[in-house]
């Protein structure tokens, strides 16, 4: 079984050959060069998770733990290419100007407009360039997905599977986008938004990936109704890991502003503790601070601190080890032999043990 790395490096090296494939039909017209290149770099950097479930999910049903066919290599690349698609649309919803310490699509495309003197608003054209951009990477990986249906043996089932964590996807960033905008009361919010979390990044970020890798391996019904429990535990635990790097981590790990979730007003987990748990000094501090992008370093550090010292993040952290504790729990229990259940709790603890 190839190392996380090998598998990681390989995937990247076949997603600009995929992006070239699927652009081709349209490579020699006039301006579809920048479209290219901008596809390119939102392609690049990122630790290609969600392959590797496909994979991680492939190798614990089929027991093969050699290097793994063509097809999981091809899926992986579908994945890769849609989870592209979402955060273009993702970085223009939630007007980020950064992914993954480079300029967001939509900024590259503004730029580009700006550099060359064209005619019109240049942050306009960059976020409309953006949302094709997205609705294309959207259309290859459907291609590439569709590519590796002539290999699974209910070949419906699969693309039923893939059709419905892309459904998800936009019905997960619509209820965020309400959660973002209704007025919740914090003392109540938060299953709310463990719901959203739920169907916009649990489902999508790890059980459909783990349940299409362990299609192609011809996983029971059993076997896939566990592995997309496992993925929801795990996915949920995952994303609030994210969220608690979005206000503490390091934004050279990162590739995002310190505490960026705070300034950017995301109604989080960890937001609804933090309204709970603070004192009412620190939380008239978390009020100035969040959803205000002029607040200084200093004011989002003492907002920081404060949730680290009046326990917040701790209790956060209960909360993400509680979600991948079910998740572990099920892979203990569940249908797979030990090298695959090993594999599985291996990566389990690689989706909530990170600095990124």
């Amino acid at each position: 079984m190839p190392t996380e790395q090998e598998f990681s490096t390989q995937i990247d090296e076949l997603l600009p050959k995929a992006w070239q494939s699927g652009l081709q039909p349209w490579r020699d017209l006039e301006g579809v060069e920048e479209l290219f290149q901008v596809g390119l770099a939102a392609l690049s950097g990122g630790k290609r998770t969600r392959a590797r479930l496909a994979h991680t999910g492939w190798a614990a049903i089929s027991g093969n733990h050699s290097r793994p066919p063509k097809q999981v290599f091809d899926l992986g690349v579908a994945l890769e290419i849609y989870q592209a698609s979402a955060l273009v649309h993702d970085d223009i919803i939630d007007n980020s100007p950064l992914r993954r310490g480079k300029d967001a699509a939509h900024i590259s495309f503004a730029k580009q407009h700006l550099s060359e003197k064209r005619q019109g608003n240049s942050q306009e054209y960059g976020s409309f360039a953006a949302i094709l951009l997205g609705d294309l990477l959207l259309a290859v990986a459907d291609q590439c997905a569709f590519a590796v249906t002539s290999a699974c043996k209910d070949a419906n089932a699969f693309f039923a599977n893939w059709t419905e964590m892309t459904r998800e996807v936009a019905a997960g960033q619509y209820l965020d986008l309400r959660l973002e905008t209704d007025e919740l009361d914090p003392a109540v919010a938060r299953e709310r938004i463990l719901t959203v979390v739920r169907h916009k990044s649990g489902r999508y970020s790890v059980a459909h990936p783990l349940t299409l890798g362990a299609r192609l391996a011809g996983a029971s019904p059993t076997q896939l109704k566990t592995l997309f429990t496992i993925g929801e535990y795990w996915g949920v635990a995952f994303q609030l890991c994210d969220d608690e790097l979005g206000v503490f981590g390091d934004p050279s790990q990162t590739g995002k502003p310190a505490g960026g979730d705070l300034t950017e007003g995301k109604k989080t987990a960890l937001w609804s503790l933090a309204e709970q748990m603070l004192s009412d000094s620190a939380r008239q501090g978390l009020h100035y601070v969040f959803g205000n992008r002029a607040a200084t370093a200093g004011q989002i550090s003492a907002v920081t601190e404060a949730l680290t010292v009046q326990g917040v993040k701790s209790r956060h952290r209960e909360l993400i080890a509680e979600y991948a504790a079910k998740g572990d729990a099920l892979v203990t229990s569940g249908d797979f032999d030990s090298a695959g259940r090993q594999a599985l709790l291996k990566l389990g603890r690689a989706l909530v043990e990170r600095e990124s």
